[in-house]
Formats: C-alpha cells, sequence, structure tokens
C-alpha cells in the first residue's frame, strides 16, 4: 500500500477492511429471546441519558413506554447498582458517573486504545494538531470515541461519548461523500447543522464532491473560527464510512507547505486503521 493513499474502489479512495477477515459489523448469529426486564432496563438509561437534565420516575416512564411503577422498580434498582443517581430534594434520576467504568472498560476492549492511539499520536506529535477518532451512528450523528493532542478552543465542548449531529465541518463532507444519504435528505439535515461560516448547501455539495474524489476532507475555519480541520474516512467491508479520523489545528500553523503532508499523513494512518478493523470490537 503507498503510503500516500488509501487504496479503495479506485486510488482516490480509502480502503476497507479485508473481505475475508472478520467483521465487526458482521452478523454472529441469530439473537435469543430478549429478557423484558433487561430491555426496559435499557430503554430507562436510554432515557435518562437522552434528557438534557434529571427526569422524575413519571417523566422516565413516559420516555421509556413504561408504566410507572415499572420504571421507578427499575430506577431503584440501578440506584441501588450505582448505575442511577438520585436527587432526594427534587425527586429526579440521572445517569450517575459510574457509567464511565463501563465505557472505559468498552474502549480498552475495543482495541482502540492499543490500535488506534498510536497512530493518533504519531500525527499529533508530528504536526502539532489534536487528532479525533469517531464512530459513525448514522446520517445524522457521530460519536466520539476518543482524541489526543493539544487543547484548542473547540475542544471545550468535545467530550469522548458524545455524540455530534453532522453534515459539518470536514467530518460532515466525508460523511456526504461516502454516506449513502440522497441530496434531499443531506439538505435537510445540513439545514439543522451550526457553522461559524456555514457555505451554502450547493457549496457544501461541490466540497463534499472534491473530498470524495480526493480521499479526504479539508475546511480551513469554516466550522470554527480559526481552526482547520481534515478528515478522512475508514470504511466497513460493504463501503460504507464506519470510522472517521479528524486533525484540527490553529490555520495560521497549517499552511499549505504543512497541509499536504497532513493529509498524506491521515490518509496512511486510515489505511493501516482499515487494515486493523477485524482486530476491533466496535459493536
Amino acid at each position: 500500500m503507498s503510503p500516500t493513499r488509501v487504496a479503495a474502489l479506485d486510488e482516490s479512495r480509502p480502503r476497507p477492511a479485508s473481505r475475508t477477515g472478520s467483521s465487526p459489523v458482521a452478523q454472529i448469529g441469530p439473537l435469543g429471546k430478549p429478557v423484558g426486564a433487561v430491555v426496559a432496563a435499557g430503554k430507562v438509561l436510554q432515557a435518562l441519558h437522552a434528557s438534557d437534565r434529571p427526569l422524575n420516575a413519571s417523566e422516565v416512564a413516559r420516555a421509556a413506554g413504561l408504566h410507572r411503577g415499572t420504571a421507578y422498580n427499575i430506577l431503584r434498582t440501578l440506584q441501588a447498582e450505582g448505575f442511577v443517581g438520585y436527587d432526594e430534594a427534587t425527586r429526579t434520576y440521572a445517569v450517575s458517573l459510574r457509567i464511565l467504568e463501563l465505557a472505559y472498560g468498552a474502549l480498552r476492549r475495543s482495541g482502540l486504545m492499543d490500535i488506534a492511539r498510536p497512530q493518533m499520536h504519531s500525527i499529533s506529535d508530528a504536526y502539532g494538531v489534536s487528532v479525533y477518532l469517531s464512530k459513525v451512528l448514522g446520517p445524522s450523528s457521530l460519536l466520539l470515541l476518543d482524541w489526543v493532542g493539544a487543547a484548542l478552543r473547540p475542544d471545550l465542548y468535545v467530550t469522548v461519548g458524545r455524540p455530534s449531529p453532522v453534515p459539518a465541518g470536514a467530518s460532515g463532507m466525508i460523511m456526504a461523500g461516502f454516506g449513502k444519504s440522497s441530496e434531499a435528505e443531506l439538505e435537510a439535515l445540513f439545514s439543522h447543522v451550526v457553522w461559524y461560516r456555514k457555505p451554502s448547501f450547493s457549496e457544501f455539495l461541490a466540497r463534499v464532491t472534491e473530498a470524495k474524489e480526493a480521499g479526504f476532507a479539508v475546511d480551513r475555519g469554516a466550522m470554527f473560527q480559526g481552526i482547520t480541520l481534515v478528515s478522512v474516512p475508514i470504511l466497513s467491508p460493504t463501503w460504507e464510512p464506519l470510522l472517521i479520523l479528524t486533525a484540527a489545528g490553529q490555520s495560521h500553523d497549517l499552511d499549505t507547505e504543512t497541509l499536504g503532508p497532513l493529509c498524506r499523513a491521515m490518509q496512511s494512518a486510515a489505511g493501516r486503521l482499515s487494515d486493523s478493523l477485524p482486530l476491533l470490537r466496535l459493536g
């Protein structure tokens, strides 16, 4: 593999994982019968996670589609196990910080910290940028899995485990270019995202076309003032974006002479991560 390219359908597109290896998105067989109590507990946690404030038992029940008594018993059980916190004064519940222990365990067992982080640190150290690895949740959202590097102003709003809306910035161009959303669907999604200096939809589509042809996307200060973003995709065996690698740095530090090598380094790292997809647990 060329160090300046990520192979794919043609030489300009990133390469997915090998079709002969195990797939991180492959079905592993028929699922057993769902356990109702576990399903209900999952709905309760999802309802608490989705809310921007603590909820009382009645609110959780409505959001989760459960009877109040069922939701209350589940909340008390999760509280006893330390996964949910309870505020006596307001009689409300919220997900507790113990969830972070589970998140850390998931990241550790995923292989990302052993496989992706060295690649991310290498780019960060060489170019003085922050490097982010995100998982594609769907056509309208990315989930930040990990990041390394120097803190930038946008980092104040970036937290591992926090979904972010797309299509926005360089990662949004990659999502649009390598995803399967129609132009109408993209336009609807695009109308809801906020940029510092938002292009017109036609201008965005032109940038998407360039990103698809080049295999990487560059945003120079349009998403965040004074910040240049470079994103590359890591594709699944079905040629869909599975992960997105993004570098962010101060625009005045990333001139044309620096930007070219950075883009090539990002593509090279994406190629190595693509080769390692069978080793990762991303489900």
